[in-house]
Protein backbone atom coordinates (compact mmCIF):
# COMPACT_ATOMS: atom_id res chain seq x y z
CA UNK A 1 0.00 0.00 0.00
CA UNK A 2 2.69 2.11 1.08
CA UNK A 3 4.58 1.77 -2.81
CA UNK A 4 1.18 2.85 -4.13
CA UNK A 5 0.49 5.66 -2.37
CA UNK A 6 3.85 7.39 -2.81
CA UNK A 7 3.74 6.63 -6.80
CA UNK A 8 0.20 8.68 -6.80
CA UNK A 9 1.66 10.63 -5.04
CA UNK A 10 4.91 11.86 -7.36
CA UNK A 11 2.40 11.75 -10.17
CA UNK A 12 0.68 14.16 -8.32
CA UNK A 13 3.12 16.84 -8.13
CA UNK A 14 5.53 16.26 -10.53
CA UNK A 15 4.02 18.86 -12.92
CA UNK A 16 1.80 18.38 -15.97
CA UNK A 17 2.15 17.79 -19.00
CA UNK A 18 -0.41 18.89 -21.54
CA UNK A 19 -2.18 15.94 -21.19
CA UNK A 20 -1.79 14.72 -17.79
CA UNK A 21 -4.36 15.32 -15.43
CA UNK A 22 -1.75 16.36 -12.25
CA UNK A 23 -2.30 19.84 -11.08
CA UNK A 24 0.48 22.15 -12.07
CA UNK A 25 0.93 24.76 -9.21
CA UNK A 26 3.70 26.82 -10.14
CA UNK A 27 2.17 30.53 -11.19
CA UNK A 28 -0.75 29.76 -8.15
CA UNK A 29 -1.47 32.07 -5.68
CA UNK A 30 -0.60 30.84 -1.82
CA UNK A 31 -4.52 30.71 -1.25
CA UNK A 32 -5.35 28.78 -4.56
CA UNK A 33 -2.58 26.17 -3.31
CA UNK A 34 -3.74 25.92 0.14
CA UNK A 35 -7.19 25.76 -0.94
CA UNK A 36 -6.01 23.17 -3.61
CA UNK A 37 -4.47 20.99 -1.20
CA UNK A 38 -6.96 20.36 1.34
CA UNK A 39 -9.13 18.61 -1.64
CA UNK A 40 -6.54 16.70 -4.00
CA UNK A 41 -4.07 15.95 -1.22
CA UNK A 42 -5.66 15.04 2.09
CA UNK A 43 -2.87 13.36 3.45
CA UNK A 44 -0.61 16.19 3.30
CA UNK A 45 -0.75 18.68 5.87
CA UNK A 46 0.24 22.57 5.90
CA UNK A 47 2.98 23.02 8.47
CA UNK A 48 3.25 26.37 10.27
CA UNK A 49 5.65 25.32 12.87
CA UNK A 50 9.01 25.58 11.44
CA UNK A 51 9.16 28.93 9.81
CA UNK A 52 12.64 30.19 7.87
CA UNK A 53 12.65 33.82 7.67
CA UNK A 54 15.18 33.77 4.62
CA UNK A 55 12.24 32.20 2.50
CA UNK A 56 8.84 32.82 1.34
CA UNK A 57 6.80 29.20 0.91
CA UNK A 58 4.05 26.55 2.00
CA UNK A 59 5.61 23.07 3.41
CA UNK A 60 3.40 20.01 2.84
CA UNK A 61 4.20 16.88 5.12
CA UNK A 62 3.35 13.44 4.99
CA UNK A 63 5.19 11.94 7.80
CA UNK A 64 4.00 8.27 6.64
CA UNK A 65 5.46 8.20 3.46
CA UNK A 66 8.32 10.80 4.18
CA UNK A 67 7.53 13.18 2.30
CA UNK A 68 7.63 17.00 2.25
CA UNK A 69 6.63 19.42 -0.20
CA UNK A 70 8.07 22.62 -0.42
CA UNK A 71 6.39 25.89 -2.85
CA UNK A 72 8.72 28.74 -3.47
CA UNK A 73 6.65 31.78 -3.32
CA UNK A 74 7.26 35.19 -4.92
CA UNK A 75 7.04 38.34 -2.76
CA UNK A 76 3.49 38.42 -4.90
CA UNK A 77 2.56 34.94 -2.64
CA UNK A 78 3.11 33.22 -6.46
CA UNK A 79 4.63 29.60 -6.84
CA UNK A 80 7.52 30.18 -8.42
CA UNK A 81 9.05 26.82 -8.03
CA UNK A 82 8.69 23.06 -5.65
CA UNK A 83 11.13 21.41 -4.52
CA UNK A 84 9.79 17.57 -3.35
CA UNK A 85 12.13 15.64 -0.75
CA UNK A 86 11.83 12.00 -0.12
CA UNK A 87 12.94 8.71 1.95
CA UNK A 88 15.35 6.66 0.00
CA UNK A 89 12.41 4.27 0.42
CA UNK A 90 11.16 5.90 -2.21
CA UNK A 91 13.32 6.48 -4.65
CA UNK A 92 12.88 3.44 -7.16
CA UNK A 93 8.73 4.69 -7.49
CA UNK A 94 9.55 8.31 -8.25
CA UNK A 95 12.74 7.72 -10.93
CA UNK A 96 9.63 4.75 -12.29
CA UNK A 97 7.23 7.60 -12.27
CA UNK A 98 9.45 10.44 -13.85
CA UNK A 99 10.95 8.26 -16.44
CA UNK A 100 7.27 6.90 -17.29
CA UNK A 101 5.81 10.40 -17.92
CA UNK A 102 8.41 12.94 -18.38
CA UNK A 103 11.13 13.47 -21.25
CA UNK A 104 14.66 12.84 -20.54
CA UNK A 105 16.84 15.58 -20.08
CA UNK A 106 19.76 13.77 -19.25
CA UNK A 107 20.82 11.88 -15.81
CA UNK A 108 18.50 12.40 -13.59
CA UNK A 109 16.35 15.76 -15.13
CA UNK A 110 13.17 15.34 -17.17
CA UNK A 111 11.04 17.89 -18.93
CA UNK A 112 7.37 18.98 -19.44
CA UNK A 113 5.42 21.67 -21.39
CA UNK A 114 2.58 23.83 -19.76
CA UNK A 115 0.88 26.36 -21.71
CA UNK A 116 3.96 26.35 -23.77
CA UNK A 117 6.32 26.77 -21.20
CA UNK A 118 9.35 24.75 -20.78
CA UNK A 119 9.72 23.23 -17.41
CA UNK A 120 12.61 21.17 -15.87
CA UNK A 121 12.70 18.60 -13.25
CA UNK A 122 15.99 17.28 -11.39
CA UNK A 123 16.24 14.50 -9.17
CA UNK A 124 19.24 15.53 -6.51
CA UNK A 125 20.87 12.45 -4.30
CA UNK A 126 21.69 14.04 -0.56
CA UNK A 127 23.06 11.93 2.25
CA UNK A 128 20.16 11.01 3.56
CA UNK A 129 17.31 11.46 1.44
CA UNK A 130 16.63 12.73 -2.26
CA UNK A 131 14.74 15.94 -3.91
CA UNK A 132 12.98 16.49 -6.85
CA UNK A 133 12.80 20.25 -7.59
CA UNK A 134 10.60 21.28 -10.52
CA UNK A 135 11.28 24.71 -11.55
CA UNK A 136 10.46 27.16 -15.37
CA UNK A 137 13.67 26.51 -17.58
CA UNK A 138 15.91 29.02 -18.32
Amino acid sequence: MRILSVILLAGLWIGSGESSEAQHYIGMHKDQIIDSMKVTHKRLRLNTEVINPHYNYLKFEDKINEITVLFFLSDDDICTNIRESYSYSNLSDVIDRLNRDYKSGGKDQWYYMNKGKKYKIVLTEKEWYFTVSIKLDE
